[in-house]
């Protein structure tokens, strides 16, 4: 035991020391129009970890499928693109800890995830002329719940108290055919007790602010295992709160 957490503290390490590795993603598509109908993917193999009493979840290989319920027309204040839509999210969490049993799992085992729930973001400066451009976004609101094979009380949050930001480009390649780049950096907590506490993300990002999650449009690279082992080692202590 003493010697593999040895072993993980080197591969933490090597992984502080790596260059950020290329997230290349994007889709061309004949519609313009925002958000983009594609998944967006995190290029970390740790997409986020949240630890708690004896208890710690990693959530590995999320996805956030195409976004639908969307209204026929955005909300445009103040020249501002605003989206309110629904999102589902799918992947796998593992659970470390004496407290695993509270979901029905053991100390390292794994269960799926499949939750769903309403997401807003807001793409700021385009306004209803603006087809192409570089714009910055920004995601102020998620939340979701665990249905199907993901205990109901579980619920995922973006943060009420730090900015989830990102940017997103419009590009006309010709043909009829644009090409979307979008990321953003999401801050998330995990509740067990159906939203009565939370838990923050912890998990470095080898892309953007420690505590959020890299999401891209497309399908990015994958990370090195180091930074697996980065991500997975990663939650010492909550994140000191932004009022």
């Amino acid at each position: 035991m003493i010697l593999r957490r040895i072993c993980l503290s080197l591969l933490t390490a090597l992984a502080v020391c790596l260059p950020a590795i290329a997230h290349p993603g994007g889709i061309t598509t004949p519609d313009p129009n925002l958000p983009p109908e594609d998944v967006y993917l995190s290029p970390s193999d740790v997409h986020a970890m949240y630890g708690g009493a004896a208890l710690a979840i990693v959530l590995t290989k999320p996805q956030h499928l195409p976004f639908r319920d969307l209204p026929p027309e955005y909300l445009q204040p103040g020249g501002h693109e605003h989206h309110d839509f629904a999102s589902t999210l799918e992947g796998q969490a593992q659970c470390l800890g004496v407290n695993c049993a509270m979901l029905g799992v053991p100390d390292g085992g794994m269960f799926p995830v499949y939750m769903e729930g309403r997401v807003q973001t807001v793409a700021l400066g385009k306004g209803p002329t603006d087809t192409t451009g570089t714009f910055p976004t920004e995601m102020l609101a998620m939340n979701l719940s665990g249905v199907g094979p993901t205990p109901p009380f579980i619920k995922i949050r973006e943060s009420p108290t730090l900015p989830s930001l990102g940017s997103t480009s419009i590009t006309d390649v010709g043909g009829g055919l644009y090409h979307i780049d979008s990321f953003f950096d999401v801050f998330t907590e995990l509740s067990l007790d159906g939203g009565a506490s939370w838990m923050p993300n912890t998990a470095p990002n080898p892309y953007g602010p420690t505590g959020s999650t890299r999401v891209v449009l497309g399908i990015p690279e994958p990370a090195s295992i180091a930074l697996l082992v980065l991500g997975m080692l990663g939650f010492a202590g909550p994140l000191r709160r932004r009022r």
